[in-house]
């Protein structure tokens, strides 16, 4: 009885205590709905300030802390250099996966099929973009089957003269097998220049023949003269090998105005391969003793180069009955073309390559924007020179400081909390070291690569040079045509107190050796930022206890406010005004 009266009680203070609740929830809500709707007119009104402070709230995620995790764990020893087809790049390549995974970055690389649950049958697998873009590289080295010939028919004589790999000749740029037998021209520099309406290539025949050109072009070891003025040109190999081809020729011979004499390693010289920290009477096993290409459907487009010793030159020389020094002033002073075929001379080559099939990756993630059609690119390598002869090459500068400022802008974007109007691609290339074989790759297999808008990347950007004593200088190259992109990078530098004594370079298209030129050549405007070159380059002693770690924030700190108002604006409103008479 007593508990049937505790419980009446209770059933009864409920009912009251209920019928209270209900004026206070009225009364709750009517405060709930007065205070949504002054925050949104708070929000109206205030709007431009609640947008900056989201955007300074985001740089703070840029700071020494999170920039020395990131790289310890990518320039560790555990990652043996990051070397592209390796295990530590890897696994360099699914931590920076996990890291995109972290900050909210979703995938964009290739699609993977899944099944939901393993081991049922008749379930349709699921199609899912995973964080990886994978490819296949080739690398090759040269064989023992190599060699060269100089073929003379005279006076119904037949004379072959022929000369050892390594001794009187080196070879590159084929990549598979080759065999050549050719007649030869004589294309003196073998220059173009549209402005100047000169051509080496203007009135000799050169298609399926092997072309002898001498390097440079003239006046160029004579700054003070009209040809050097006149010509001076940019990237001048890649120009050489472009007008070569373009013109059919089928390999190069390089001369040279000041032959090597010293050309080809003696045998018995002890010690004789020296390389900064390695001294030895052997040959060190080198990053660079095999070169790779994407392992495409079609041969790479490029020329069989020969560099020849001073007796093969001498000999080639008295063929062509050419007197160097008297060439030399002639071209610098007249600018004619003096190009010729040479009759009764063939030129024999058999190459042999070694060659190996990789597979790589790509790492890429996404902000998808308000656009889902319009996409800015945010990159750089990962990659590096792997392990070698005992020692690591980490490459915590190379490039490791700008892997961490590509996951480190995605993070801050990321912590906004706005929604870009353009697409925002963060890309971790592989393969760079190899020829910029990655960026490579996805250029040539994004389907929408005519909507890429925009590329910024980062190459080296955590130290100084030597001379560099403030330790505040940093480079950025851009497309020519947007001089916006200077006067944006102004902006934020004085805006936002960054330590930052920037070099502004604009090139009609910038090229160069990193993962930029691949978008600069498809036209795709450009933003590339680079703090030094420095003596660890390349070297076992890129460390990250090198890493000037205010310098590598407000580098990144910049490409975020940079990328954040690109990603937001219409890219017209940078470009050079273009005037038609």
């Amino acid at each position: 009885m007593l508990m049937f009266k505790n419980k009446f009680r209770f059933a009864v203070n409920f009912i009251t205590v209920s019928k209270s609740c209900y004026f206070v929830n009225m009364l709750f809500m009517r405060i709930k709905t007065l205070i949504v709707q002054l925050t949104i007119l708070s929000l109206l009104a205030g709007g431009l300030s609640a947008q900056g402070q989201s955007v300074d709230e985001a740089m703070k995620t840029i700071n020494e802390s999170s920039l020395k995790a990131q790289l310890n764990f990518l320039a560790s020893d555990w990652m043996e250099g990051r070397e592209s087809e390796t295990k530590g790049a890897f696994m360099a390549g699914d931590y920076i996966a996990s890291m995109f995974q972290v900050f909210g970055i979703e995938p964009c690389g290739d699609i993977e099929y899944t099944f939901p649950f393993a081991g049922q049958h008749g379930m349709r697998p699921e199609a899912k973009p995973s964080y990886f873009q994978k490819f296949n590289i080739i690398k090759y080295k040269m064989s023992d089957k190599q060699s060269f010939s100089l073929i003379r028919e005279t006076n119904g004589a037949r004379l072959v003269k022929t000369f050892d790999y390594g001794i009187d000749y080196n070879l590159e740029g084929i990549e598979t097998d080759t065999e050549i037998d050719a007649p030869v021209v004589f294309v003196g520099y073998g220059i173009k220049s549209d402005s100047l309406k000169y051509s080496d290539f203007a009135k000799v025949n050169v298609k399926g023949k092997i072309i002898l050109r001498f390097e440079g072009y003239p006046g160029y070891r004579d700054t003070t003269s009209t040809s050097y003025k006149k010509l001076k040109f940019s990237n001048l190999w890649n120009a050489k090998e472009k007008w070569a081809i373009e013109a059919g020729a089928i390999g190069v011979i390089n001369l040279t105005t000041n032959p090597n004499k010293d050309f080809g390693k003696a045998r018995n010289l002890p010690f004789r391969y020296e390389s900064g920290v390695i001294e030895s009477d052997t040959a060190p096993v080198k990053y660079y003793d095999k070169k790779a290409v994407l392992a495409n459907d079609s041969l790479q487009k490029s020329l069989p180069v020969i560099r020849i010793s001073a007796r093969l030159q001498n000999e080639l020389i008295a063929i062509l009955n050419v007197d160097v020094f008297s060439f030399e002033q002639d071209a610098k002073n007249n600018l004619k073309p003096v190009s010729r075929e040479i009759g009764g001379l063939r030129i024999g080559l058999k190459s042999g390559v070694e060659s190996e099939l990789f597979a790589v990756r790509n790492v890429l993630g996404m902000i998808e924007g308000v656009n889902k059609n319009e996409f800015i690119v945010v990159g750089a390598h990962y990659d590096h020179l792997g392990k070698y002869n005992g020692y690591i090459y980490n490459g915590a500068d190379d490039n490791g400081s700008g892997t961490v400022g590509v996951m480190s802008i995605a993070r801050a974007l990321k912590a906004t909390g706005k929604k870009p109007e353009k697409t925002i691609i963060f890309a971790a290339w592989t393969a760079e070291e190899k020829g910029l074989l990655g960026s490579e790759y996805f250029v040539k297999n994004f389907a929408g690569e005519y909507r890429i808008k925009l590329d910024l990347n980062f190459d080296m950007i955590g130290r100084s040079s030597v001379k560099d004593t403030i330790g505040n200088k940093c480079g950025i190259e851009y497309t020519k045509a947007y001089s916006g992109f200077k006067d944006l990078s102004q902006k934020h530098v004085m805006e936002y107190g960054l330590n930052l004594d920037v070099k502004y370079t604009g090139s009609e298209i910038p090229s160069g050796g990193s993962d930029y030129t691949a978008f600069a050549e498809k036209e795709v405007p450009v933003i590339c930022f680079m703090a030094a070159m420095h003596p660890d380059y390349h070297q076992p002693s890129d460390e990250v206890a090198k890493i000037e770690w205010k310098k590598m924030a407000d580098i990144i700190k910049l490409g975020f406010l940079n990328i954040n108002e690109l990603a937001n604006s219409d890219l017209k409103k940078y470009k050079v005004a273009t005037t038609t008479k």
